[in-house]
């Protein structure tokens, strides 16, 4: 099949590696390579390779890069037949990629996709098979995707690392584990600088509403989230995962912690401040701020999130 390629050179492990990653691409023949300064340049390039009819679709990018770009194509509609998908962790956290991607390191996982190609693509290579989250705001004409939302404390922790980790130009994946360890750390603290409430009123699938005040939510169509972390439990066939810990829960630090190893704990039910679903869709009732792939955004009322057909995607 003829391979299309995205990246994006100001992700995260492009920013000093992209040179040496382009060089390896530019090796292999038959790889369309287009790249992208901007996400007003993912239109273009998605015609540029539907034009080369590419039944595979690498993306050398971050989460909110992989993101725009699968977004956009299922909007747009401008592959007759949705190609395999590959995605490269070229940006920070690399979530998508840990969990439906390539694995190791950016330099590792561009020369076995590049191997891949150049054998034969071996039609027996793994694949797994994931829906996005399509998230439509109020106050937004188009609907936006992507496969990790968040909201509640992980708005304050994206805060301080891009605040404290960040800015001093830590952007691996140990800045992602500090950033995480001091989220727990501070919430375990009850410090108002990660610990704020935030009422929801969360619809699942065509249930009634039920109000939470939410410490912390977590939504994804992934099963593994960084770090190998499943902080979901919930039960049914919806493609959509859903966490919520509410502000008064019990045992925070120890119940959490199990969730977070995908073994919660006998604490972890609704009558102590732990939810866990799975779902169709969702709507949210919230003001504030939700995480969407690392992109933040501002809710004012309704929020509709549905799971998107599900997508093919080559793990080697």
């Amino acid at each position: 099949m003829p391979v299309g390629l995205i990246s994006n050179p100001g992700s995260g492990h492009n920013r000093d590696q992209f040179d040496h990653i382009r060089a390896r691409i530019e090796r292999t023949a038959g790889i369309h390579h287009v790249i992208t300064e901007n996400t007003a340049q993912i239109p273009s390039a998605l015609a540029a390779l539907a034009a080369q009819d590419v039944g595979v679709l690498a993306i050398n990018g971050g989460d909110g890069t992989c993101s725009a770009i699968l977004g956009e194509m299922l909007e747009s509609n401008i592959f007759e037949t949705l190609p395999l998908i590959a995605v490269l962790p070229g940006g920070t956290a690399n979530m998508n990629a840990g969990d439906i991607g390539i694995g190791g390191s950016l330099t590792k996982a561009t020369d076995q996709f590049c191997r891949w190609c150049e054998n034969g693509q071996d039609g027996s290579s793994d694949r797994a098979s994931r829906s996005l989250l399509r998230v439509q705001l109020a106050t937004e004409p188009t609907p936006r995707y992507g496969m990790f939302l968040g909201a509640g404390a992980v708005i304050q922790g994206t805060d301080y690392a891009h605040k404290e980790i960040h800015s001093r130009g830590l952007r691996d994946d140990f800045s992602l584990a500090l950033g995480v360890l001091r989220t727990l750390w501070g919430l375990s603290r009850n410090d108002p600088a990660f610990r704020e409430n935030t009422p929801v009123e969360l619809a699942i699938d065509s249930a009634d509403p039920e109000h939470h005040n939410m410490l912390i939510l977590a939504m994804s169509t992934l099963h593994r989230l960084a770090f190998g972390m499943q902080p979901f439990w919930g039960e049914g066939d919806g493609n959509m995962r859903i966490t919520i810990v509410e502000q008064d829960c019990s045992r925070f630090v120890r119940t959490f912690v199990s969730i977070l190893r995908g073994r919660p704990n006998a604490n972890a039910v609704p009558a102590e401040g732990y939810f866990s679903y799975n779902a169709h869709s969702v709507t949210l009732d919230i003001a504030g701020k939700l995480n969407l792939d690392g992109e933040i955004l501002t809710a004012s009322g309704s929020v509709v999130i549905s799971a998107s057909k599900a997508l093919e995607f080559l793990k080697l």
